[in-house]
Parts: structure tokens; C-alpha cells; sequence
């Protein structure tokens, strides 16, 4: 193959990706993926099917009409195949194999940022089950064959509603945002993942107390709100000795649906008005609406979840994440400077 056909292919990759980016679109590197991958596969069909056997004859036809037998370099020069279309079709198992994987089976993820921590670190590199819920095709996130639902607890990768990425601390901007979105687009999925914790499912009533960020969950009865005879959880607190990777942040075992670590900052406090609002609604606690999730992160008090900008839809849910496989050692936007090899191949709780 020539390095200018490489270079080419590189520029064109490019700015497919960067135009479909442009678009904004949900789920871009599979887009951009099965184009790879159908391309790929014409050209291996073709060859597969067409080019080569043509070849083959050809070859047949000139041997037998010369009574010899052609080398390598002779045969090279009958029908040629191109360096570049050749190379590309021989792509496609590869391609193919991934594309499956990464839609249908497993995805892998990085995570960014502290939202997780203490149960994720900056530098967790996750697998993510995409099976778990269902099969979703991997453009359009809708669903194939029906799975479990998401449960309480789960630690999940979801596309990101369009209210979530407004940068402003204002509750209420983002709600008639998100209420603007309702009206205008069947969808709210952006191209940006997230990965939280749910707390909430929908008919729930999740109330987070402000003073002193604890949380109890009014469960939902039959998927709608309970207003008699309700079943309540109440979340339980034990503080864990300092833990060194977090000097300025207390850390908690939570008991709730599930029991893992949380963090919490002594010095952040809570004002009504930055909370996502609900019509009638305390500005701490919110009724998860059917079909939606209500989603925080472990580092309670630096996520930006559904607190501040409300709800994720069911169908933005990419997966649950099962384990860590590798973790470097390193800070948001920084270089890794090591291996946390404690932490490969853990389960995430």
C-alpha cells in the first residue's frame, strides 16, 4: 500500500469524523465506524467474489494458452488489484468483529473526571456492559430485544441529556431549557457521556437534604408515585477513616440500595435556586418522571448530575459499567505518571 493512499484514507476518516461531529449527533465514532465497516465489506465482497476470480481465469487463460507456467512477478501484472482497495478490504474482518463488539457486546470507556470518586478514580479505564439492558442498535439507541431495566444502584454510561451541557449553576435555566427541548425534539441525547450512579427510577421521590447531604428514596408503586402505605428507604452514613488519595474530602460508606463509598466536602453548601426545579416540589426533592432516571455521582459534592439539570431518558442509557481493567495514576488533564495496578480487574460496586 502507498503511503500516499494512507495519508488519503487518514484525510478522509477525518473529516467524515469531524463533519459528522459537526452535526452533532449522538453516537458519531459508530457512525463514522460503520461506514469504515460497510466499505470495508463492499470491497472485500468484491474482491472476494468478482476481482479475484476474474483474476484467477485470466491467469488460467494465459498459461494454458502459453504452456507455462507464470511467476509471481507475471501474475502481479494480470488484472492488478489496487494497492489501497486491497488493503482497505482486507480491513473488514477486523472492522467487522469490532463494530459487533463495541455495539452489542462491550464498549470501552475512560473516565475524565472525579464525579466517581472514591469508586472511580481519574484514569479507570471501564469496560461497559451494553448488553445489560437490552440490545440497542448503535446509531439511534433504540431498542432491539428488551433487557432487565436499570436498576437502583447501578453505575451506569449514558449519552448525556443537551440541558446537562449548559454551564451555569442555575436550575431553572436548565429546566425551561429541557422543557423547550420536550417540546421540540422527540429526543434529549447529546454526543458527550456521562457516567453516574442512579439513585432514582421512575415514580420515585428522591429527597436530598441539603444541610446534611444525606438522601431517602420514596419508592414507586407500580412505576407511579406512592402517596399511601409507601415504602421508604432512608440511607444510611458511617464515616471511614481519612482516606489519603482525598485529604480534603470526608469519606462515607453509604448503605442505600446498594453500599459503596461516597465523598463529601465540608465546605460546600446548598442553595435552593441551583437545584433542577418541579412544579410544587421542594427545590430538594424531585418525582423521577416514567421512563427516566435520576442519576448522581459518588463525589457528591462536585458532580454536576440530577440535581441541577434533571432526568435521563431510558433510551440514553448506553450501558451498565462492570469493572475496571486498567487505572493510571494520574489527575484531570494531566499526564499519567503510573500504574494503579490495585485497581485492575476490579469489579465496580
Amino acid at each position: 500500500m502507498s503511503n500516499l493512499f494512507f495519508v488519503i484514507l487518514l484525510a478522509v476518516g477525518f473529516g467524515i469524523w469531524k463533519g459528522l461531529d459537526f452535526l452533532q449527533l449522538p453516537n458519531t465514532f459508530s457512525i463514522l465506524l460503520l461506514i469504515l465497516t460497510v466499505l470495508s465489506g463492499v470491497l472485500w465482497c468484491y474482491h472476494r467474489f468478482v476481482a479475484v476470480p476474474k483474476r484467477n481465469r485470466q491467469i488460467a487463460r494465459v498459461e494454458q494458452r502459453t504452456g507455462q507456467a507464470l511467476s509471481d512477478e507475471e501474475k502481479a501484472k494480470i488484472e492488478p488489484i489496487s494497492e489501497g482497495s486491497e488493503f482497505l478490504s482486507s480491513l473488514f474482518p477486523v472492522l467487522a468483529v469490532v463494530f459487533l463488539v463495541r455495539s452489542f457486546l462491550f464498549e470501552p470507556f475512560q473516565i475524565p473526571s472525579g464525579s466517581m470518586e472514591s469508586t472511580l478514580r481519574v484514569g479507570d479505564f471501564l469496560v461497559v456492559n451494553k448488553y445489560a439492558y437490552g440490545v440497542k442498535d448503535p446509531i439511534f439507541q433504540n431498542t432491539i430485544i428488551a433487557g432487565d431495566k436499570p436498576q437502583r444502584g447501578d453505575v451506569i454510561v449514558f449519552k448525556a441529556p443537551h440541558q446537562a451541557l449548559m454551564r451555569t449553576g442555575l436550575g431553572a435555566s436548565r429546566a425551561a431549557y429541557a422543557e423547550n427541548l420536550a417540546l421540540t425534539s422527540k429526543d434529549n441525547m447529546s454526543g458527550v457521556d456521562y457516567i453516574k450512579r442512579i439513585v432514582g427510577q421512575g415514580g420515585d421521590r428522591v429527597i436530598f437534604d441539603m444541610d446534611k447531604k444525606t438522601l431517602q428514596i420514596v419508592y414507586a408503586k407500580d412505576g407511579k408515585p406512592c402517596d399511601l402505605n409507601c415504602e421508604i428507604r432512608v440511607f444510611e452514613y458511617t464515616q471511614n477513616p481519612t482516606n489519603p488519595a482525598f485529604p480534603n474530602e470526608l469519606e462515607f460508606t453509604e448503605q442505600g440500595d446498594v453500599t459503596h463509598n461516597i465523598l463529601i466536602s465540608p465546605y460546600r453548601r446548598y442553595s435552593g435556586p441551583e437545584f433542577f426545579p418541579q412544579d410544587s416540589n421542594p427545590t430538594a426533592e424531585w418525582v423521577v418522571p416514567e421512563g427516566q432516571y435520576f442519576v448522581m455521582g459518588d463525589n457528591r459534592d462536585h458532580s454536576d448530575d440530577s440535581r441541577f439539570w434533571g432526568f435521563v431518558p431510558e433510551k440514553n442509557i448506553v450501558g451498565k459499567a462492570v469493572y475496571i481493567w486498567m487505572s493510571l495514576d494520574k489527575a484531570p488533564n494531566e499526564w499519567p505518571t503510573g500504574f494503579r495496578f490495585e485497581r485492575f480487574f476490579t469489579t465496580i460496586k
